[in-house]
């Protein structure tokens, strides 16, 4: 799976010196070489106490080949800038320019973040018909920088059963219960820590296409695990507008499963 980038010049110092700051202004220099449009959500954030607070905040929208430049004054001890951006071929430059008017380039180093959110649903009744155990759907009122380039994709599922057991992946469609943010009775998340809400009372949904499925053995009287990576199964799907829901029957008459479904977040 490839990762969103982010991008960030890490804490950057100046200090007065003789009375007179290091830096003056930072311009920062952004092209979309991409082929269609991309969104920059970028801060400034001030480094002199914790927590950071924000002194810069902008979200903009460059076109393809539309170049933006934006200079801003400093007057903090400790900064830094970050990018998150939803268009891999948008470039960006920082420069520090001194009170003298001399650019220095800033080197931007790449980092990640992101998480695995799940949710585990048990007692479980399932019969030959298909069960909706669990659904994700992203939150619209998740909040910049995550909710602009957030990466959402069906990241695993794993299966207690006592008998053979069908599971589906299906996106889209329409579900009863109800969707929720976090935390949930069962998975302590902070709302503000992930994109996605959770619906882990819903029992059938209604249309919508499956984008996998698969098949897996129980042992009488035992519970047999079936662990599944859709990471790996290399998906296309990604998470937008529309629920994705993790479907459950079993094969081989009426059971009781405890079900975990699991999404990767990268931002």
């Amino acid at each position: 799976m490839k990762t969103l980038p982010v991008l960030s010049t890490n804490t950057i110092i100046n200090l007065p010196v003789d009375g007179t700051r290091p830096i003056d202004q930072v311009v920062i220099k952004v092209v979309n070489n991409g082929s269609a449009g991309a969104a920059c959500y970028l801060t400034g954030l001030a480094n002199s106490a914790s927590p950071q607070t924000v002194f810069i905040e902008e979200l903009f929208e460059l076109q393809y080949r539309e170049t933006s430049s934006k200079t801003y004054t400093i007057v903090e001890d400790l900064f830094q800038f970050n990018f998150v951006y939803s268009q891999e071929q948008l470039k960006i430059q920082v420069f520090l320019v001194d009170v003298n008017g001399v650019w220095t380039a800033v080197n931007l180093e790449v980092f990640e973040v992101g998480r695995i959110t799940s949710e585990i649903r048990d007692n479980v009744s399932v019969t030959s018909t298909d069960f909706a155990a669990i659904s994700f759907m992203r939150s619209s009122a998740f909040t910049i920088p995550q909710g602009l380039a957030a990466e959402i994709r069906p990241a695993a599922l794993d299966i207690l059963s006592k008998r053979p057991v069908r599971y589906m992946v299906v996106a889209g469609g329409t579900l009863d219960g109800t969707f929720e943010n976090f935390p949930t009775p069962t998975t302590d998340i902070p709302v503000t820590d992930t994109a996605l809400l959770v619906n882990y009372t819903c029992t059938t949904v209604t249309g919508g296409k499956v984008i996998m499925q698969g098949t897996g053995s129980g042992i009488s009287g035992a519970y047999a695990n079936l662990a599944v990576n859709l990471l790996n199964e290399r998906l296309s799907y990604e998470l937008q507008n529309e629920p994705v829901t993790l479907v459950v029957n079993s094969l081989s008459g009426d059971d009781d499963l405890a079900v975990t479904f699991k999404m990767s977040e990268q931002w």
